[in-house]
C-alpha cells in the first residue's frame, strides 16, 4: 500500500504569482499528471507508448496567443513533487522493473541546479533507458549544469542507451561534456545507441561541434547509432 504524501498546491498561489488563469489550469494539469505518473511507479502499473516502452512523461502544456508554447517556471512549492518522483523512480526499478526499463521525458518545465541535484541519484540509479528534456533550462543558470548533470548520470547508468534534448542551448564546451561521456560509455561494453540535440544551438551548430558530436557517436560499436541534429541551421557544408 502507498499513499500520496505532497499537499496540493492551491490554484491561486499561481494567479498570486502573476499568472493567469490558463497558466493555473495547466499547472493544476501538470501536477495531476505528475501524481498520477508517481503513483504508477509505486504501484508498478506504468503504460506502455506505442511502441510497447514503458514510458512516463512530465509535461506541461501550454500555447500562447501566437500558439508557441511556453514553459512551467520554477517554483519551490513543485520541490516535494520533484523529490517524490525522484523516490518513485528508484522505488519502481528496485521491485516492478524485472527485465523492463523506462523512457524519460521531462517537457517545457525550468529545471535549476536544486531540481537537478534532487534527480540525480535517481537517474544514476533507476531502469532507465530513453531520457527526453526539452526547454528545461532555467534562465538564471547556464547549460554546464545540464551538460554535467547528464555526464555523471551516463557515466553511472549503463542502462541509459538514448539521450535527446530540444530548445536546450548548448555551448560549446557543455558539447564537450556530453560527448565526451558517451565517448567513455562507448570505450566499455554498453555503448550509447542514440544522441539528439534538436534546436540547441541559437545560432547554428558550428563545424568544430558538429565534429565533436560526430566524433563521440562514431566511437560506438553498435554500427547502428541514431543522431538527430535537426533545427540546428546547419549550412550544406556542415550537413
Amino acid at each position: 500500500q502507498w499513499a500520496y504524501a505532497v499537499e496540493e498546491i492551491p490554484r491561486q498561489h499561481w494567479l498570486e504569482s502573476g499568472h493567469d488563469e490558463e497558466y493555473a489550469d495547466a499547472m493544476e494539469n501538470l501536477l495531476s499528471s505528475m501524481e498520477e505518473s508517481i503513483k504508477d511507479l509505486r504501484m508498478g502499473t506504468v503504460s506502455e507508448n506505442e511502441f510497447g516502452e514503458n514510458m512516463i512523461k512530465i509535461d506541461f502544456d501550454l500555447q500562447d496567443e501566437d500558439e508557441d508554447y511556453i514553459h512551467a517556471d520554477h517554483d519551490e512549492l513543485l520541490v516535494p513533487y520533484w523529490k517524490e518522483l525522484a523516490a518513485a523512480l528508484r522505488h519502481w526499478s528496485e521491485y516492478h522493473a524485472d527485465d523492463k526499463r523506462l523512457e524519460v521525458e521531462i517537457v517545457y518545465i525550468e529545471m535549476p541546479k536544486a531540481v537537478l541535484d534532487i534527480l540525480r541519484p535517481a537517474f544514476k540509479q533507476s531502469r532507465i533507458e530513453r531520457v527526453y528534456f526539452e526547454n528545461c533550462r532555467h534562465s538564471n543558470h547556464s547549460s554546464g549544469y545540464m551538460a554535467d548533470f547528464f555526464k555523471q548520470v551516463l557515466q553511472s547508468n549503463h542502462f541509459i542507451t538514448r539521450v535527446s534534448f530540444g530548445i536546450l542551448e548548448f555551448a560549446q564546451e557543455d558539447v564537450k561534456t556530453v560527448c565526451g561521456a558517451i565517448e567513455s560509455r562507448n570505450a566499455g561494453s554498453q555503448p550509447i545507441e542514440g544522441l539528439g540535440m534538436v534546436n540547441c544551438f541559437e545560432n547554428g551548430i558550428d563545424t568544430q561541434t558538429l565534429k565533436t558530436i560526430l566524433a563521440s557517436i562514431t566511437t560506438s560499436r553498435t554500427g547502428n547509432v541514431v543522431l538527430n541534429l535537426s533545427f540546428n541551421g546547419m549550412s550544406s557544408r556542415e550537413a
